[in-house]
């Protein structure tokens, strides 16, 4: 017998604890157009961040209202992780949030959920975001605390406070001995007035949770949904919905549970893929997939001050804005990522055990005259008044188990719309013929029909099918700090330095190194501490970056 190793379903869970996130970005300040980079820790109720349970973090870049501008994303490992979010060049002037969540935190209302205010700056645009209300106390409690025994936890020096542009500077960090090691230790150098902390608290605690359960990403993205009946609207259980990714060679199929839900775990994908999800045929019945927003849509309330900068921002700003323009002059545009992954080069079911390549056989007319006229392992037959393939050798269980038909490697359950399609479109057909458990169903074999233009052969693929253009995980590429590659470059850098996971050898001393950018002013090296437990702890040094004499 034949069992799949490959994208296995996840199992639902219902883990006792609750999940939070702690997270830092490199700056609160940024012109249109730039990323945002930041780092997290997932934490469960007992503050702990042991007893991994979720593998992905969600970010999103949301207005006050709630609305999405982007989001992403991103692989967790040890409970930690860290990412880049691209600000829209068409974003208009005015506050917006950071929002960070798993998919297991959606049971919960979104007042779990953390939020990091930033104010995003577009002299390309003349219209602001409007806002009524009063910021929060920058000094009150929020997700990052000022502590000044931080300083006596960890030493920081630099040889001196004042740099002439391209220089380098080296930093040098110890942890003193006795303390408890923190379990990320991040490092942003940035322009000075472009940090600041501002507590984030719902303006309204009218969320309510959802009826349905969000199983925790324990291995990667997922995708989840209810099939109903189109006519009754009513749940279907016990129906198998099959998922396949439009150019990989493998599928994943489930049933449905007693409320009609169905729940798919990917693989560790990057970029955007487009999935097609059918499920089998029914008798008077028109199955319909309901897909699960991947993105948390729940109703947001939050803080919408009016948007002001201080005297120090403003100059800030316009820095920021001038850079960016050099960068988006100089640099390539490597925003957009392609689709990346272990894509399977061959079939997941390994060397097919025949292969009827069409050109060597006489042209027929139908496809199911291959079936009937032609020697092979599989033949048609009728059972209760509808065809059906059916493979015949030594085992008994290949005929009591209907085999799985593939076209282009996706799943089609009805036999009359694959008989329909014409020979002169298919270049293969491949046969396993051998009991095959794909997910928990058992199939009687594997007919595969490869088309010759991968176009599935023009069939009428299910009416219960639908295609997601699917965003799977994010890639990480946080070379916020990466200098031009020619020597008449400007170098711009907004975000001079961003480490996002330092790390302090065993005897506790480490350093870091950046060179200074051309822009003229003070940098702030910010330095954030994660504890196992607690809030996240925050301390500054400045430098300045002064014209040569």
């Amino acid at each position: 017998m034949l069992v799949s190793a490959e994208m296995k379903p996840q199992g639902m869970l219902l883990p006792d604890t609750k999940e939070h996130i702690r997270a830092c970005s490199d700056r609160t300040l940024y012109a249109a157009g730039e990323k945002v980079y930041f780092s997290l820790i997932l934490f469960n109720d007992n503050d702990s961040v042991d007893g991994e349970l979720s593998r992905v973090a969600y970010c999103e870049l949301v207005s006050p209202s709630g609305n999405r501008i982007t989001g992403g994303k991103y692989l967790l490992g040890n409970s930690a992780g860290s990412g880049s979010l691209l600000i829209p060049e068409d974003a208009p002037t005015g506050i917006y949030y950071l929002k960070f969540y798993t998919r297991f935190m959606r049971n919960y209302p979104v007042s779990g959920y953390t939020f990091i205010m930033l104010k995003i700056v577009n002299p390309s645009r003349t219209e602001i975001i409007a806002g009524t209300d009063t910021i929060d106390n920058p000094s009150a409690p929020g997700n990052i605390a000022d502590n000044e025994a931080f300083s006596r936890k960890i030493e920081i020096s630099t040889s001196k406070k004042s740099y002439s542009p391209g220089e380098v500077v080296t930093v040098d960090i110890k942890v003193n001995a006795g303390e408890e090691a923190p379990v990320r230790l991040c490092l942003s150098v940035i322009p000075a007035a472009t940090f600041t902390e501002h507590v984030v608290r719902l303006k309204k605690n009218t969320d309510t949770v959802s009826s349905v359960f969000y199983s925790p990403e324990t291995r990667g993205v997922s995708l989840s949904g209810q099939l109903i009946a189109k006519e009754t609207r009513q749940p279907l259980k016990g129906v198998k919905v099959n998922l396949s990714i439009v150019g990989d060679r493998d599928i994943l199929v489930v049933r449905t549970d007693s409320a009609g839900r169905f729940f798919f775990a990917l693989p560790a994908y990057y970029g955007k893929r487009d999935i097609f999800l059918c499920a089998d045929d029914l008798p008077d019945i028109t199955p319909e997939l309901l897909i699960d927003n991947d993105f948390c849509a729940r109703p947001l309330s939050l803080p919408s001050p009016t948007f002001s900068l201080n005297d120090e921002e403003t100059k800030a700003a316009y820095k920021l804005v001038v850079n960016a323009r050099i960068n988006a002059v100089y640099t390539l545009d490597t925003n957009a990522v392609d689709a990346t992954g272990t894509t399977h080069v061959t079939s997941f079911y390994g060397k097919p055990t025949e292969v009827l390549v069409m050109d060597k056989y006489i042209d027929l007319p139908t496809l199911g005259e291959y079936f009937t006229d032609l020697p092979g392992l599989v033949k048609l037959k009728k059972v209760h008044g509808r065809r059906q393939f059916r493979f015949y050798d030594a085992q008994e269980s290949l005929s009591m188990y209907e085999p799985l038909m593939l076209i282009d490697w996706v799943a089609v359950n009805n036999i009359e719309k694959i008989l329909a399609m014409s020979p002169a479109e298919i270049d293969r057909i491949e046969f396993v013929n051998a009991p095959y458990v794909k997910g928990n169903i058992k199939y009687g074999g594997i007919i595969s029909f490869v088309s010759k233009k991968n176009d599935f052969a023009g069939i009428d693929l299910p009416t219960s099918g639908t295609f997601v253009n699917y965003k799977f995980l994010e890639e990480i590429n946080e070379n916020s700090s990466s200098l031009p590659s020619f020597d008449n470059i400007p170098d711009a850098r907004n975000t001079v330095l961003w480490e996002p996971d330092l790390t302090i050898p065993n005897n506790g001393i480490t350093s870091v190194s950046f060179k200074v950018p051309v822009t003229i002013g003070k940098l702030t090296m910010i330095f954030y501490r994660f504890p196992k437990t607690g809030k996240i702890i925050s301390a500054e040094q400045t430098i300045e970056v002064t014209a040569k004499p």
